[in-house]
């Protein structure tokens, strides 16, 4: 693949985005991170086509809808003839499908984004790597929400950090205006984003922490341990109602991972309090854009702390938005992720974390 890409020529770029855009769960994850990448996107003026594949293999016999769903993307590419073909957590088709699509484009430039954690002691990590590497080798470029120098098993050359997109039209709370919330922290579990409700037998390191911290000292808006997990604009109305959040991952400490549980609490203005060890003091300064714990006594005792200085939290919460929004918003990342799949240099780089 020719990575000179000739820009001066072509003023438009095509961009075939297949991902989960969630359209079967009739807008309970209208804020998820897939729909804010495309949103970036298309903000960026470029000409994107979607397929939101786990809703086109919806219902049927599957391996009827694997044959279709190929043809599907086969006829797209053809009648669309993009540039890119950007690839999310597309899961459902074999290296072998991936390879033929590659030997019948080859001059489209693949790539992939991938948010799950790729942590080696996460419980589910052989089934995340698999995942990725489905795509891995065929892909031009690869973008993670992990640092790829602390994964060894990853080429740095074809493989960059991206972080999880903030949306100027999505991430609208200002929590950090006001002083009399009717909770003092908020923190969410989801169970899994396709399955909306609690698991009976759900273990999760994270309840402890969470538990210890819900006594009658903190008003505390917790989901998804006693309550069940919300969704859709009812997600968004629970936030608005809470002074602080938690960011919590589950697993060993890997270098800038998380969850979009970040952006959520950070971008709409609530004081966020993040576990140490991820080095995140790289993009947040600690006690003036985030707060950082390091165990769960440490945690409990400064969210009594800031419940109880009201000025510091909101001063603390509305700086930490203004960075995510400048270092994290989805125009910029996109536009960072074409011109890496483009191969365009764009000197100097708009962001420290793009280096």
């Amino acid at each position: 693949m020719d990575n000179n890409f000739n820009i001066n020529v072509r003023k438009d770029i095509k961009i075939l985005h297949i991902a989960d855009l969630h359209q079967r769960h009739f807008g309970r994850l209208y804020y998820s991170s897939i729909k804010k990448i495309n949103n970036g996107l298309i903000k960026n003026n470029y000409n994107v086509l979607q397929i939101s594949d786990r809703d086109l293999l919806r219902g049927n016999i599957f391996n009827l809808k694997i044959h279709s769903f190929l043809n599907h993307i086969y006829e797209t590419a053809r009648n669309f003839k993009p540039d890119i073909i950007l690839f999310g957590h597309v899961d459902s088709l074999s290296e072998e499908n991936f390879y033929e699509l590659k030997k019948n484009f080859k001059d489209v430039f693949f790539s992939q984004w991938f948010f799950d954690t790729l942590d080696p002691g996460f419980s589910n990590y052989e089934q995340h790597k698999n995942r990725f590497f489905k795509k891995y080798q065929i892909c031009d470029t690869n973008f993670v929400t992990s640092d790829p120098e602390s994964l060894d098993f990853l080429d740095i050359e074809k493989t960059f950090f991206i972080p999880n997109v903030c949306d100027s039209s999505i991430d609208v709370l200002e929590n950090f205006n006001y002083k009399n919330l009717e909770f003092d922290v908020f923190f969410a579990l989801s169970h899994g984003q396709h399955r909306g409700v609690i698991k009976d037998d759900f273990v999760d390191e994270r309840s402890e922490i969470i538990n210890f911290i819900d006594d009658n000292k903190i008003k505390t808006n917790f989901f998804g341990i006693k309550q069940q997990p919300i969704w859709g604009d009812e997600f968004f109305n629970q936030l608005s109602k809470s002074k602080m959040g938690i960011n919590l991952s589950r697993g060993k400490e890997v270098k800038y991972y998380s969850s979009d549980r970040i952006c959520s609490l950070m971008a709409n203005g609530l004081l966020t309090f993040l576990q140490s060890g991820y080095s995140f003091e790289d993009f947040f300064k600690n006690e003036f854009e985030a707060v950082y714990f390091d165990n769960k006594e440490d945690l409990k005792e400064k969210i009594i702390y800031y419940k109880k200085n009201d000025d510091l939290r909101c001063k603390i919460a509305q700086n930490g938005k203004l960075k995510y929004y400048n270092e994290f918003n989805n125009v910029t990342t996109t536009k960072y992720i074409v011109n890496k799949i483009l191969g365009i240099n764009s000197q100097p780089l708009e962001k420290e974390w793009m280096k």
